[in-house]
């Protein structure tokens, strides 16, 4: 029953991210709604990575229910929709040079990264994802980390009239890593779960 449960939970979660990756390539301009949308897009995730959190049993959690792995991937979850609430709160009345916002970006930066560090080596000790697709959560991680660096190293160092030349291999270069942590991650679920057979039920015969 184990793997079973391990199956179906896996499945749904799996789907969710997948969903998730689909809406977020999705022009602007094409998303109807996509306010309401967003905030779907947001709950669906936080549902979704809960769900890998929990599980529906405890042999079903890719962190085997343990504390501190649970803590990590609930941030984890729920920061991009309390991200959104925060950034609608402080609204167009705040300027970009406030120090709430500087404030915010750090703390913006810090958390997530935290706890996605955290999460991931929880995954990586746990028994439950096979190895080495445990490390899988690591590498999408550091691709993000790498990205980021490799901007910022850019943006310091490049003349203020060639940064605008970056933008679109930034924008690219940052879905693509938003792509991995999503669809990525959820297709791998779905290979997982599906190789992830139920244990067989041994018949015997009367004699």
């Amino acid at each position: 029953m184990s793997r079973r449960t391990r199956q179906r939970t896996w499945i749904l979660a799996g789907v969710g991210l997948i969903a998730c990756g689909v809406v977020g390539v999705l022009p602007p301009g094409g998303r109807v709604g996509s306010g309401p949308i967003l905030l779907v897009t947001d709950v669906l995730f936080a549902a979704s990575v809960l769900l890998f959190a929990v599980g529906l049993s405890r042999e079903a959690s890719v962190v085997s229910r343990r504390p501190l792995g649970v803590a990590a991937l609930a941030i984890v979850a729920i920061w991009p929709l309390l991200s959104s609430v925060i950034t609608r709160a402080m609204g167009p009345g705040v300027s970009p040079d406030d120090g709430a916002w500087t404030t915010y970006g750090y703390i913006a930066l810090f958390i997530p990264t935290a706890a996605g560090l955290v999460a991931a080596m929880q995954i990586a000790r746990s028994d439950t994802v096979p190895s080495p697709w445990r490390w899988a959560p690591a590498w999408v991680l550091g691709m993000q980390a790498l990205v980021w660096a490799v901007s910022q190293a850019v943006l310091v160092t490049a003349r203020p009239e060639n940064v605008q030349s970056f933008a679109d291999p930034f924008h690219m270069f940052g879905t693509l890593t938003s792509l991995a942590a999503t669809l990525g991650l959820g297709i791998l679920t779905l290979i997982l779960a599906a190789r992830s057979r139920p244990e067989s039920v041994q018949v015997y015969r009367s004699p």
